[in-house]
Order: C-alpha cells, then sequence, then structure tokens
C-alpha cells in the first residue's frame, strides 16, 4: 500500500534528520536500484523470515523465468538455461531492509525440488562493493554438502566480521530429494556495513545477484548426466562487471497490511486486518460489495498515524441478509487525502437463517441425484432415503454439520425403479430441531 506523499516526507525529513525518504510507485523490469528501509523489529538471522517487517510488500525482486513485473515484484536483468530442459519453473523473492549499519537480504522460494548442481547450488550468489568501489566480495548462501551431509552453506572471501548468512528448508523439504515435492527454502543474510568502510549517513550500497535454480538432482548424481537441469537468473550481471545500486531510506518499512480475512459470524460478517507499521496513516474506508455490484463505503476505521508497532483492526458488519454474496475490500487514506486498495476478499453467501431441505435434482433422476440441505446452526445431521413402503434403504449422512448451506450426492444404482423418500433430521447445537422430507423418483 502506498505510504508516502510530498507533505508528509517534508515533515518525516525533519524529525529523520533530513534524511531522505524514496519512492517507488511501479514495478518494472531489472530496475536500476531499489529502496531499503529500516526494519522496525530485530532481526533474528535464522533464515525462517518470521518476523514481520519481511511480509511488507515494498519494492523487491522476483527471480522467475518469463516472468512479468507486477506490483512491488520487480524482475531481473537476464537469465540462462544452464542444462535444459528446465521444467520445474519456481519463483524465489528476493527482498532488503536495514538496521543501523546491518544490511539484511532474504530469499523466500517455493522451489518444489531443492538440491545441487556442481557447485552451483540453490540459493544466493553475490558481491558486493566496499564503500570506496575498490574492493568486492563474494557471499554464497546456498545449498551444498557439509562432510556428505545435505544442508545450507554459507561462504565469502569478504574479511572475518563483514558478512554471515543461513539457509532454512521449509518443513516438508528434503534437500537432494528430487520427487517434486519439496516446500521451498528460505534463507537471510546480513553484511555489515561499517566493516566495509561505510559511515553515516548510509547512501547507496553497490552490488549484483544471482540465483541459481537446480532441479531433479539426487544426491551423488554426475550434474552433466543424464538427469537434472539448471536455471539461473541474475540482477545487475552473471558473475560482475554490471552492479545495480540499493539505496538507504533513513525511513521504516511503510504501512503494510499484514493480513486481511473475514468470516460469516451468525448473521454478520467480521473483518479482520493487520500492519506492521504505519507511516501517516489516517485510517481504513471498509467497502463492501454485494452480488457483485459496485463497491461502496459502509464504514471507517481510525488509524494510528505513524507507528513502528504491529496493530490489529477489526470491523462488524451486522445484521447481513440470508442468501446474499459480500465482497470487501479496505480503502487505506493518508492524511494528506492518497489512498490506495487492498486486495478484495469474498465471503460467499451468507449463512442461513433457517433449517431447510431442498428438493432434489435432477428429478426424476438415473442414477444419480443431489440433494442440498442448510442448518443455521451447527447440527447432528441424519439424512435417510426410504422406499415407498416406509423401509429406511440407505443413510446419506449421519454426522455433526457446520451452520451453512450443504449438499450430498446419491448414487441410486442399485436401487430399482420407483418412488422414494428422503428425510432430514437436524438437532442444533442451541436444542433447536428440525425434521423434514420429500418424494423423489428413480427411472431407469
Amino acid at each position: 500500500m502506498r505510504k508516502y506523499n510530498y507533505t508528509f516526507a517534508l515533515a518525516l525529513t525533519f524529525l529523520l534528520l533530513f534524511s531522505k525518504v524514496e519512492i517507488f510507485s511501479q514495478a518494472v523490469a531489472d530496475p536500476s536500484a531499489l529502496p531499503v528501509y529500516v526494519t522496525t523489529v530485530p532481526i533474528t538471522l535464522d533464515g525462517m523470515l518470521t518476523e514481520a517487517s519481511w511480509s511488507v510488500d515494498v519494492p523487491h525482486l522476483m527471480f522467475n523465468k518469463d516472468a512479468a513485473p507486477a506490483g512491488n515484484s520487480n524482475t531481473t536483468t537476464a537469465g540462462v538455461v544452464v542444462k535444459p530442459p528446465y521444467n520445474d519453473v519456481s519463483t524465489c523473492y528476493v527482498k532488503f531492509l536495514r538496521s543501523g549499519y546491518d544490511l539484511y537480504i532474504s530469499l523466500n522460494s517455493d522451489d518444489h525440488q531443492v538440491c545441487k548442481f556442481d557447485w552451483e547450488g540453490d540459493g544466493l550468489f553475490m558481491k558486493v562493493k566496499n564503500f570506496s568501489g575498490a574492493s568486492e566480495y563474494e557471499i554464497k548462501n546456498y545449498v551444498g554438502l557439509v562432510g556428505g551431509v545435505p544442508q545450507f552453506v554459507f561462504e565469502t572471501n569478504a574479511p572475518a566480521g563483514v558478512t554471515e548468512g543461513v539457509g532454512y528448508a521449509k518443513p516438508g523439504t528434503t534437500i537432494y530429494d528430487s520427487t517434486d515435492v519439496d516446500n521451498g527454502y528460505s534463507t537471510e543474510t546480513v553484511i555489515h556495513l561499517d566493516q566495509l568502510g561505510f559511515t553515516n549517513p548510509l547512501d547507496t550500497v553497490t552490488l549484483m545477484i544471482v540465483i541459481f535454480d537446480p532441479d531433479n538432482y539426487s544426491l551423488g548424481a554426475l550434474p552433466w548426466g543424464v538427469n537434472g537441469n539448471f536455471y539461473k537468473q541474475w540482477w545487475g550481471s552473471e558473475w560482475g562487471g554490471t552492479y545495480r545500486t540499493l539505496n538507504m531510506q533513513e525511513g521504516f518499512v511503510p504501512v503494510e497490511l499484514t493480513s486481511f480475512t473475514g468470516a460469516f459470524v451468525g448473521i454478520d460478517a467480521q473483518l479482520k486486518w493487520s500492519t506492521a507499521t504505519e507511516l501517516n496513516n489516517k485510517g481504513f474506508e471498509i467497502q463492501r460489495s454485494i452480488d457483485n455490484s459496485e463497491f461502496a463505503a459502509i464504514a471507517f476505521v481510525n488509524g494510528h498515524g505513524t507507528t513502528t508497532e504491529q496493530k490489529q483492526y477489526s470491523f462488524y458488519d451486522r445484521n447481513l441478509e440470508s442468501g446474499v454474496n459480500y465482497s470487501y475490500r479496505l480503502k487505506q487514506v493518508d492524511f494528506d487525502g492518497s489512498f490506495e486498495y487492498s486486495q478484495v476478499i469474498n465471503l460467499g453467501s451468507t449463512l442461513p437463517l433457517e433449517f431447510a431441505l431442498e428438493q432434489n435434482y435432477p428429478n426424476p433422476f438415473n442414477p444419480t441425484t443431489t440433494i442440498e440441505y442448510a442448518v443455521p446452526v451447527k447440527s447432528n445431521v441424519t439424512l435417510d432415503v426410504y422406499n415407498l413402503i416406509g423401509q429406511k434403504v440407505m443413510t446419506l449422512v449421519r454426522s455433526e454439520i457446520g451452520a451453512g448451506k450443504h449438499s450430498t450426492q446419491l448414487n441410486a444404482s442399485s436401487f430399482t425403479s420407483g418412488i422414494y423418500f428422503f428425510k432430514l433430521t437436524a438437532i442444533g447445537e442451541d436444542g433447536s430441531k428440525f425434521t423434514s422430507s420429500k418424494k423423489m423418483t428413480l427411472l431407469k
């Protein structure tokens, strides 16, 4: 969400000792520079990216073969298929934060096959220049082997104390497992810029970044053998010579929704959202769409202006109509009137206000038909089928069912042609009771 504007930027500049705040309003392919904001919380270097600042949608890089830039995801300079065919097109997001002289770089990948090709394993290779630009250093945070054990390794030729990093295989990921079921990985790398000669005020950092994505390599497999494929992509150049810039911002990461959810509670809609930080945030206009109509404002919730603390919000849209489809979005408004919309969440149709059993369809049928029913509260439900003389021939449902509309299918392939009845019995958790039956015809 956009949070920087000219008027507030002047006030923020004064408060932050005339520091600069840079704005990137649209994603581009191969940006020459990206902004790096100050994290609002300490970063624990564990590779897991659990800190709220990592979830803020500030401008970042998206490594993905043939991807187009969108939102705050900027695409890279170029890439190459090292060993075809490259089939597993994964996405790796690269984000940047800073705290004092510490520059943090994170990778968040959904790669289904986390492994290694030759010496190039899934993960990061980069070069960074020192303050004078006279020296550059390699930093690698990627999949490797330690004592024959597959794991993330961190390597650098920088002097001791300059940089460190950690990789993390997400739950469900087995390194060197080529069964296409991995859940990806994430990494965190920190560069202590003061150890590279940088002083206040921090301005720009020059670097280039390569992300490797080898696939289908099992432990011990020859990298140039019959198995496996490998793609890599870079921002700047592949091995150096062409560089890009990180612009160090003095401002904190701007207002950003870290979550926006909704759910029906009885005949009300409960909306919840949270922010990691806020800058110049007047508040949120809540907008609603009914049955895919135009959005209209229904309420306004005040924001917290400027804060570096996580904030939680909620709103109830009460006394909704039954059976109506509701969608919601937030319009975040700055004090100068600038605004930006959240994504739309669709809650679907509201819960029924009463028990109901609908006529099956199709009817007559052969041999399958659908039966729909509704319960306004969680209920113990039984749905039975009887023949014309009252004998029970099948039980379709016998369980506790949540409030809402439900359907089940009857397969009567073993029945003879004729008239049957289906009967719904429901006992709600609030003590309410309901019984209803309807007739249906099987024609073979």
